[in-house]
């Protein structure tokens, strides 16, 4: 069990066009699931080049962004293999300046689809624990296929990442 505090860690997935939200802990994930999705990242990142999503062969990519909001703050893309960006995510581990800005980024990024919540009121929203945000883009309607197991590989790519965080040194 992983421990945020002294409490099981849960991570709040949030959605972009929606203000849809739930909470996952790490169960159902495989240590070596999240191992694997930390490699991609670690290495999509460093390398600064798109990486293949769920095989060596796989046309579909992550694209990780440069680390501006910092080093504990991820932003990324999913590719689809004609290069178009069909979801955007950040994963943090609560609030601050840098997951603050990527998570106004990523609502900004995504089209609005609810009309039961006013998208500025979401865009300041940040929790204060870890969090994950997916912005689904216009060009999943020509990808519809990913619909299926894009929950599931944003899970992948939150546990893997706050699963790689070395522990902030107490004050």
């Amino acid at each position: 069990m992983i421990l945020w505090g002294n409490r099981p860690l849960r991570i709040e997935h949030w959605n972009a066009n929606t203000a849809y939200y739930r909470e996952s802990d790490c169960s159902g994930l495989t240590d070596s699931m999240t191992r694997a999705y930390g490699r991609l990242i670690a290495g999509a990142g460093a390398f600064e080049t798109p990486a293949p999503l769920r095989h060596r062969d796989d046309p579909w990519r992550l694209h990780v962004l440069a680390h501006e909001h910092g080093p504990r703050v991820l932003q990324a893309r999913i590719v689809a293999p004609d290069e178009q960006p069909v979801a955007v995510l950040a994963v943090a581990e609560g609030g601050g300046d840098g997951p603050r800005r990527a998570w106004r980024e990523t609502v900004a990024a995504s089209p609005w689809m609810s009309e039961e919540r006013d998208p500025s009121d979401f865009r300041d929203h940040l929790p204060d624990r870890p969090w994950v945000i997916m912005g689904l883009l216009p060009a999943l309607a020509v990808h519809g296929e990913a619909v299926e197991w894009l929950g599931e590989l944003e899970q992948c790519i939150a546990w893997a990442f706050l699963k790689s965080l070395p522990p902030i040194p107490s004050a």
